[in-house]
């Protein structure tokens, strides 16, 4: 078949992509900020979750206490400054004048009033630090915000429903918000869109819809934690720097696996590689590895071991790498506490799990029996070698 041709733009067209490939190219770059850590957000949204975990309308000492851990979340995690102004105080003031506004629709005229003047003092604090900070387009949005809540504060004075007016000013703060902070992350996530859950909540709770607020604290916590970095791989158990020998044991031709306490998981995660040392072996063994759990009565039960098996060649001594992607399920996910173990199908040849090493302070476990003892549920009694490691080394990706 012969080439195509490569066709040709438009003529019409060729200017409106140039212009949009120039807009693109001057677009401003996103702004990522976000102070604190991904875990100290998450667990901070988790405990507001927590809060707002019933149905019924919060009495107004439970109220106060969302409010107050949804403040101290904003400061612990958004105090740094976004074009022109702490994003904190951004989120905060904006907030505040929305939460004012709907106390003050359930409230009586005179504590209305004041609750307008919180609003009035709320958009006055951030207009000053607008103007300030050189984010003059935002202060002059500000100014319409403040005629906004000049309206409602006559209507209240006039005795006049301001329902209608309330909510159209929360929908403009939101486009205020997504205008001037375009293209800027908290946490990894829109500042708008962090704005708009964060102002949902205090609203809602008002509102005597905790279930709502709860929704969008929920959405923000899984938006945090789908943008937040993956942390740094952990490695753990045996350093690989003792020679590597065999126990001075006679083990059965039978599964035979073993572990130390070196290789107890540190905390949840997925195990991504599995590096073992040996010795000159002198057959060729088929290893697996398993995953097991503490019973809390000195044995342990199986989690989970690899399929198929990962070869060791006879007399290939060195550090053999198994990364669990070889697996044929999905492997291996563990929980702190854990233990990997290295086995193997059983042999007659003497000396040949060469994959130990003298260590005074050590204790390797190992379980040998017949049948499928490697199975998922399958208990194991362990017994006790002192004074020996064994030399596996396991890479964890932290949950």
């Amino acid at each position: 078949m012969p080439a195509r041709t490569p066709r040709r733009i438009a003529a019409p067209l060729a200017p409106l992509l140039a212009s949009v490939l120039l807009a693109t190219a001057l677009a401003a770059p996103a702004r990522a900020a976000g102070s604190g850590t991904s875990d100290q957000l998450g667990a901070a949204l988790t405990g507001l979750v927590g809060q707002l975990s019933g149905s019924a309308p919060l009495a107004p000492a439970a109220r106060a206490r969302v409010h107050a851990a949804k403040a101290e979340l904003i400061t612990l995690a958004y105090s740094d400054e976004v074009d022109g102004v702490p994003a904190a105080r951004a989120l905060t003031d904006l907030d505040c004048v929305s939460r004012s506004l709907q106390i003050a629709r359930a409230a009586t005229k005179r504590l209305a009033k004041a609750r307008v003047a919180d609003a009035r003092r709320c958009r006055g604090d951030l207009a000053k630090l607008a103007a300030a900070g050189g984010a003059k387009g935002l202060a002059s949005d500000l100014e319409g915000v403040g005629s906004r809540i000049a309206a409602i504060g006559g209507a209240i004075a006039a005795g006049k429903s301001y329902g209608a007016k309330a909510t159209a000013l929360r929908k403009l703060q939101s486009a205020i918000v997504a205008r001037r902070f375009s293209g800027a992350t908290l946490h990894g996530v829109a500042f708008a869109l962090v704005y708009d859950d964060l102002e949902c909540i205090d609203v809602k709770v008002e509102a005597g819809r905790v279930s709502g607020a709860a929704s969008c604290a929920k959405r923000l916590l899984r938006r945090s934690k789908a943008s937040a970095p993956a942390k740094e791989p952990v490695t753990f158990g045996s350093d690989l720097g003792g020679a590597a020998v065999t126990l001075p044991d006679r083990f059965a031709p039978e599964d035979t696996e073993f572990w130390t306490s070196a290789l107890t998981v540190p905390a949840a995660g997925t195990i991504t590689e599995l590096r073992l040392k040996t010795g000159d072996s002198p057959v060729d063994l088929p290893l697996r590895f398993s995953v097991v759990r503490p019973r809390g009565d000195g044995t342990v039960a199986v989690v989970t071991t690899t399929n198929p098996v990962f070869p060791l060649q006879a007399h290939d001594a060195g550090v053999h790498v198994y990364p669990t992607s070889a697996v044929s399920f999905p492997c291996c996910k563990v929980q702190a506490g854990d233990i990997v173990t290295v086995d193997n199908s059983g042999t007659t040849t003497p000396g040949a799990y060469v994959w130990f090493a003298a260590s005074p302070a050590a204790t390797t476990f190992s379980h040998t029996s017949g049948g499928d003892s490697q199975n998922a549920g399958v208990v194991w009694a362990p017994i006790t070698h002192p004074g020996y490691e064994v030399l596996l080394q396991v890479v964890l990706q932290p949950s």
